[in-house]
């Protein structure tokens, strides 16, 4: 029915550490709801098993960790706060202390908090949510209770766990760590990992010595990590590697302002690499071993578009999907959906949008710019007025119905310009996103059109995975189409998001295709808009020609070019 995460509310991006008390409030209007309504809130979280003093429960788990790979001090008290943080009765205190304090009810007046398995909650989503009957299900994550990456067998209204690797053994943990080595923040940079990846090069020697951290297991099939290099030693440089990592790699981690070199590119290549042949492996072998040929995926891995998308083009399933909201703020959705199942024993619709968000009318739109006092026209076609001005080479602001989930834009909070050329791109980069020189604009397109531009094409509503581009896209839409001749992208039917469908097809109809640059309406640092206020504040500190916003449409009167900073140019 909605969803929101705290940080679009907060304008704090990520909303570190803040208890999602607007997003809550915010959920139950968009459903038209009480909160007498609500039979249960649901956590994604084993809050039993952090409060179960056995052998089961996960003090016991860290303490038999701790004993085969003694940890250092930060862990210990991660472990501890862990602990804390997410036995049942704690996260039952500070939710009932919020409820209280934010709605005026009395505490017998509150639901009951149900908490889910982490991994599980995982699975949930990514499966249930799914148009697939059967499937398997890969859920990679840094870490979830005690789980890191997990398979499973989904069928009908069940969830069978093939596979549990558990912690030290944790491929996000891996890729953290070298997201922080590279000289970004780890949860936060590993798509500028993945990004940086495609200007890389195979390097023998980075890929021989990063082979030692993560090694085939066992069993051959599945995988182990080193925790001398992540887990288990001194810590100088970050919380995330080891000093014996940076010994063993022989490369000095990439620290502050430190320029980015040639190295820095392999060494993500090599990275991204592993992360791939890893993960494929163990598909590979639970596909010779079940005989399911459907795929999803979930976790905080999962955002990563490349991985996702070499299982596409293995060739080892009829069909891959991932959850789009695949992080542990698409948590929420899969709690739900997961405590739903286990006691109707019914699965919920295939997922069909993700545009849960909140939503405004002309009416409270208009309000909005008659008290900042803006001049602006309402539009009998705004998708026809938009296309006129993108195809004249215009960057626009679009903010349309509701705000959609998950951390890509998808024509309901957009930045969009012409794809046709690079400089429609570099503009973007220059005068809003300020982006590194790495990172691909991705693009929309209609999905009709998707064969046009897309080897072995599929529906992607999402933007969860990248395609081979086309001939025709490498010479009709370069502004799209990445270093390594790729294309993440979103395909648009006219059902889930029309306004942004037709917007496509009049753009098509003056520049000769159905496709543009789309990238999220906000400034590198800040969360995605989600009010009209937020889309005003961002459209008029930046670069933007226009706002496309409702049916109403705001010019600029003078929009000078910005230049490019020169450390961004590479």
């Amino acid at each position: 029915m909605a969803f929101v995460e705290e940080e679009r509310l907060l304008r704090f991006k990520h909303a570190n550490g803040m208890f999602p008390i607007r997003a809550i409030d915010q959920c139950l209007k968009i459903g038209g709801l009480e909160l007498g309504d609500i039979g249960r809130f649901v956590y994604g979280w084993d809050g039993d098993r952090y409060a179960d003093a056995g052998p089961d429960g996960m003090e016991a788990f860290y303490r038999r960790l701790n004993e085969m790979h003694p940890p250092n001090v930060s862990t210990t008290a991660w472990q501890r706060r862990n602990l804390s943080w997410f036995r049942t009765d704690s996260l039952e205190r500070r939710l009932h202390d919020q409820l209280v304090r934010f709605f005026g009810v009395g505490r017998g007046e509150l639901p009951p908090l149900v908490c889910f398995p982490h991994h599980e909650t995982h699975a949930a989503a990514s499966f249930f949510l799914s148009p697939f009957e059967e499937a398997l299900v890969l859920i990679v994550d840094g870490s979830g209770d005690s789980d890191c990456t997990s398979v499973w067998h989904g069928s009908g209204s069940a969830l069978e766990p093939l596979l549990r690797l558990e912690l030290p053994h944790s491929l996000g943990w891996f890729y953290a760590a070298m997201t922080e080595y590279l000289g970004f923040a780890a949860y936060d940079g590993e798509y500028k990992v993945m990004g940086l990846a495609a200007f890389g090069r195979e390097n023998r020697e980075v890929r021989g010595r990063l082979s030692e951290v993560v090694q085939p297991g066992p069993r051959g099939f599945d995988y182990i990590v080193d925790p001398r290099f992540i887990h288990s030693g001194d810590h100088s440089y970050s919380n995330r590697f080891t000093d014996e990592l940076v010994e063993h790699l022989g490369i000095a981690p990439r620290l502050g302002e430190r320029p980015l070199e040639a190295i820095h590119e392999d060494v993500a290549f090599e990275t991204q690499r592993l992360l791939e042949e890893t993960t494929l492996r163990l598909l590979a072998h639970y596909r010779r071993e079940t005989g399911i040929d459907h795929l999803v995926i979930g976790g905080g891995v999962g955002l990563n578009v490349k991985m996702n998308s070499r299982f596409h083009r293995a060739d080892l399933f009829k069909g891959v999907e991932a959850f789009p909201i695949p992080s542990d703020s698409g948590l929420g959705i899969g709690a739900a959906v997961g405590l739903h199942v286990k006691e109707t024993g019914r699965r919920p619709r295939p997922l069909g949008h993700v545009y849960w968000g909140p939503s405004y009318t002309d009416d409270e739109i208009e309000i909005q710019l008659g008290s900042c006092g803006l001049s602006y026209r309402k539009c009998a076609d705004i998708a026809g007025e938009t296309a006129e001005l993108l195809a004249d080479g215009k960057v626009v602001g679009w903010f349309q119905g509701a705000m959609e989930g998950g951390p890509r834009a998808l024509g309901g909070r957009s930045i969009l310009a012409d794809p046709r050329s690079v400089d429609s791109r570099d503009r973007v980069n220059s005068a809003i996103k300020f982006r590194e020189y790495w990172r691909p604009f991705c693009p929309s397109l209609t999905e009709e059109d998707a064969a046009r531009f897309l080897e072995k094409p599929q529906p992607s509503p999402y933007m969860i995975l990248a395609f081979e581009a086309t001939t025709e896209s490498k010479t009709t839409v370069p502004g799209v189409v990445h270093i390594d001749h790729t294309m993440r992208v979103q395909t648009v039917d006219p059902f889930s998001n029309p306004r942004f469908h037709r917007l496509l097809k009049a753009f098509e109809a003056r520049a000769g295709v159905p496709v543009l640059l789309n990238t999220s309406f906000n400034i590198k640092g800040e969360a995605i808009v989600c009010s009209p206020r937020d889309a005003l504040r961002t459209f008029w500190s930046t670069g933007l020609d226009a706002l496309a916003i409702g049916s109403f449409l705001i010019e600029k009167p003078q929009a000078p070019q910005a230049t490019r900073p020169e450390e961004v140019i590479r």
